[in-house]
């Protein structure tokens, strides 16, 4: 993974988490996931994954063969 990746996705996944970031960090991060197809994807797979994940909080156990399987697909990428 190139090095501006690996600072952008760090940075999304702060923007994710719910961290503050500046407006100039959040258009750096715009421009390289609009312009880095691998990163876009990445993101939009966390994204879906943090709202399903915040959406069944506390109301199911997840089970364990499915916990793998989402590892699993987060390492793919």
């Amino acid at each position: 993974m190139k090095h501006e990746c690996e600072e952008a996705l760090e940075r999304a996944y702060l923007y994710l988490d719910g961290e503050v970031l500046s407006e100039d960090e959040r258009v750096e991060i715009r421009i390289h996931l609009e312009d880095c197809g691998p990163c876009y994807q990445r993101v939009g797979l966390e994204r879906e994954i943090t709202t399903v994940v915040a959406r069944l909080r506390g109301s199911h156990e997840c089970p364990q063969p499915l916990k793998a399987r989402i590892t699993t697909l987060i390492q793919r990428f």
